[in-house]
């Protein structure tokens, strides 16, 4: 009897083995898929070189905002004000769910898109000069044309996107975008479509890691 009733114990501590056994192996299978994406990233990856449009008609300056891991783009906009568009994963940028376990999520595969848009007055820009937050700003002059073209495209897919979401942490409002975001299209991919729209040429590169504006000969 005695045999019998240290069944059920002998049992518990087996199952009890085995999910540890589980999820160790499933902490190590994320921490692989973190290191390789890294691995990838960094063997295949670089900064694209941005040219701006040489000899532009009626120029206008819009700036290219760049902390290494993020890219945005400052266009001008009406009322002496300036608009910030920025791309990103929806989860991560949006809902701000950026605790580093999520990182091998987030790139690794397709996932929800996200357009984050706020404005900025004409001073508090000016004030800023070449910095901005975490990272810098590239001044580029392109056609006053292409850039009105492309303000009036990202506010349609702005407004396309539902209802936005605020997110203090970034001081932004997201919608979702169509795009999906993944290593193989991340932020510096869709601002590098944005500028090639304004005239800019965009060096290629199979993971971009950043962008970096081409600076004038002489």
């Amino acid at each position: 009897m005695a045999a019998r009733r240290s069944e059920p114990r002998a049992v518990s501590s087996f199952v009890e083995r085995t999910a540890f056994i589980a999820a160790r192996r499933t902490r190590l299978a994320l921490l692989s898929l973190l290191v390789a994406a890294v691995g990838l990233v960094f063997w295949t990856g670089c900064a694209s070189t941005v040219r701006p449009p040489v000899g532009a008609k009626d120029p206008i300056t819009v700036r290219l905002y760049s902390t290494g891991r993020h890219a945005g783009l400052l266009l001008p906009c009406s009322e002496g004000r300036t608009v910030e568009y920025g791309y990103g994963d929806w989860d991560w940028y949006a809902l701000a769910k950026n605790g580093w376990w999520r990182a091998p999520a987030t790139v690794l595969w397709p996932n929800q898109g996200t357009l984050g848009r706020r404005y900025l007055r004409g001073e508090d820009l000016a004030a800023m000069g070449d910095t901005y937050g975490a990272g810098s700003l590239a001044l580029i002059r392109v056609p006053r044309e292409a850039a009105g073209r492309l303000l009036a495209r990202l506010d349609a897919e702005f407004v396309a996107g539902g209802e936005p979401h605020f997110n203090r942490l970034y001081d932004m409002w997201f919608v979702k975008h169509p795009d999906r975001f993944w290593f193989l299209h991340d932020c510096h991919d869709e601002v590098t479509g944005w500028l090639r729209e304004l005239g800019c040429s965009v060096s290629w590169a199979p993971i971009r890691l950043g962008l970096a504006v081409e600076k004038p000969q002489g």
